[in-house]
């Protein structure tokens, strides 16, 4: 069974980065702002169609909307920051380096969060990131050595 949701956390970023690629172009084609909001509106009109279509809109229970703590809605207008970040980076960043950037914020945030919320650090993580960071480092080198050289061969032609 882990291997199902090993399976659906892979899906889930491989459509994260599918989904920054088609938002980024439909930015590049009418603005940051505008394609934040067509992009919103179409996940609007798919999650309806999706809650109709799966009934779950029987399950509603308006009480215990009331429970759920203020700071828990926030996470709508987080998800435009992302979107409008996303929007201005990815024409400008490859896929590759935005995806482990992106990890790399996502694991010093996770990092953040259970140090405040359960006061443990993992140093495993801390030298895990820094792996990464190296590694990403290391091959940004290399790209541009290699990017240099294609432009010196491209200049004895």
């Amino acid at each position: 069974m882990i291997y199902f949701y090993v399976l659906l956390a892979i899906m889930a970023g491989v459509s994260v980065v599918i989904s920054r690629i088609y938002n980024s172009r439909i930015a590049e084609k009418i603005g940051t702002f505008q394609g934040t909001f067509i992009n919103y509106a179409t996940g609007l009109i798919s999650a309806f169609l999706l809650f109709i279509i799966t009934k779950d809109y029987a399950n509603i229970n308006l009480e215990s909307y009331s429970n759920i703590p203020f700071y828990a809605y926030l996470g709508g207008g987080i998800g435009v920051l992302v979107v409008i970040l996303s929007n201005y980076t990815t024409p400008k960043v490859s896929s590759f380096y935005l995806s482990i950037l992106v990890f790399l914020g996502q694991l010093s945030i996770g990092i953040l969060i259970d140090y405040y919320s359960y006061n443990t650090v993992s140093i495993g993580k801390i030298i895990g990131g820094l792996l990464i960071l190296l590694g990403l480092s290391y091959n940004i080198l290399i790209d541009k050595n290699i990017t240099s050289e294609d432009i010196l061969i491209d200049e004895k032609i």
